[in-house]
C-alpha cells in the first residue's frame, strides 16, 4: 500500500508541476495581450465648458499610453459631442469612463450624467445653416455602436469603436512562449 501511495504522491507531484507551468504560460500570454493589464480609466468632469477639453486631453493621454493612436481623432471628437450634449441638455456631474478590452478588439467610453432623459433614438440631420444637431449623427456614423441607459442617478450614453486587430501580439507571445503559431 505504502508503495501505491508513494506512486499516487509522485504522479500527483508531476500533475501539479505541469499544472503550474502552464499557468504561468498563460500568465504570460494573458500580459502580452494586455488581458492581465486593466485598461481603464474614470474621470469626473467639471459642469463646464471646460469640461470638453478636459475630456479630450484624458483620451488624448490614455490611448497613447494604449498604444490606440489610431483612435485618437474619432475618439475625442465623439466624447466632445456626449460631453457637450451633456453640458447642454442635463445637468448634475458629469463622468467619463473609458476602457479597452484588446480581446473583443473594442475601445468603449461612458459619458454619465444625472439626467433621466435618454437622447432621442432618431432625429433629422441638421440643416446646413443650422449651428447644433450634428452630434449624435456624427456618433452614429463614427462609432461601431452608441446607445443610451438609464441609471439609478440618470443615464449613461456610451459609444465604441473598433480597435487594430491583436493576431500579431498574440503571435509574437506563443513563439515566444515555444508554442509557435497555431493553425
Amino acid at each position: 500500500m505504502s508503495a501505491f501511495r508513494d506512486a499516487a504522491r509522485l504522479q500527483l507531484g508531476r500533475l501539479l508541476s505541469r499544472l503550474t507551468t502552464a499557468a504561468a504560460r498563460v500568465t504570460e500570454l494573458a500580459g502580452e495581450l494586455g488581458v492581465g493589464r486593466r485598461q481603464v480609466i474614470s474621470l469626473s468632469l467639471d459642469c463646464h465648458v471646460r469640461a470638453v477639453p478636459q475630456a479630450r486631453h484624458a483620451i488624448r493621454g490614455e490611448l497613447a499610453r494604449w498604444g490606440l493612436h489610431e483612435q485618437v481623432e474619432v475618439a475625442e471628437l465623439l466624447v466632445s459631442e456626449l460631453v457637450t450634449n451633456a453640458l447642454r441638455h442635463a445637468w448634475g456631474p458629469i463622468h467619463l469612463r473609458m476602457s479597452h478590452s484588446p480581446v473583443r478588439r473594442t475601445l468603449r467610453c461612458d459619458i454619465v450624467d444625472a439626467c433621466p432623459a435618454a437622447p432621442p433614438d432618431a432625429r433629422p440631420l441638421a440643416r446646413v445653416d443650422e449651428e447644433h444637431g450634428r452630434g449624435l449623427h456624427l456618433v452614429d456614423q463614427l462609432s461601431a455602436g452608441w446607445g443610451a441607459r438609464h441609471t439609478a442617478g440618470g443615464k449613461t450614453v456610451w459609444f465604441e469603436l473598433r480597435t487594430r486587430d491583436r493576431a500579431r501580439p498574440l503571435d509574437r507571445a506563443l513563439t515566444r512562449l515555444g508554442q509557435g503559431r497555431r493553425p
